[in-house]
C-alpha cells in the first residue's frame, strides 16, 4: 500500500495595498489638487477685481461723455446711434461693473 504524504503549506497574509492604498493616495493626491484649485482661484478673483478697478472708471467715464454730449457740452460721442449712444446704459453698466468687482473683492479676502 503507497504511503500518503500530508504537506502543510504556510501562508503568510499581508495587509493588502491594492485598492485601498490607492483610494487613499488618490484622495490625497484630489485633496491637495482641491486646496491649489481653491488658491489659484483666490489669486485669480483677487487679480480678477483689482483689474475691474480701470473697468469701472472707464464706464463712468463714458456715461459723463455721453451726458454731456447730450446737453451739448462736447462736439460727439464716439456713438452717435444705437443703444451705447445712451448715457444710461453706461451708468447702467458701470454700476453692475462695479458690483460685480466689488462682491469679487469681499469674496476674495
Amino acid at each position: 500500500m503507497p504511503e500518503t504524504r500530508t504537506s502543510e503549506i504556510a501562508i503568510r497574509v499581508e495587509q493588502s495595498r491594492g485598492v485601498a492604498g490607492v483610494l487613499q493616495s488618490g484622495s490625497n493626491v484630489l485633496e491637495r489638487a482641491g486646496h491649489w484649485a481653491g488658491d489659484t482661484a483666490q489669486e485669480f478673483g483677487s487679480l480678477l477685481s483689482a483689474l475691474m478697478g480701470p473697468a469701472v472708471f472707464s464706464a463712468y467715464a463714458l456715461a459723463l461723455w455721453s451726458l454731456a454730449a447730450n446737453f451739448g457740452w462736447t462736439n460727439t460721442f464716439m456713438f452717435a446711434t444705437g443703444p451705447l449712444s445712451n448715457w444710461l446704459v453706461w451708468l447702467g453698466i458701470a454700476v453692475l461693473v462695479h458690483l460685480a468687482a466689488s462682491i469679487l473683492r469681499r469674496h476674495t479676502k
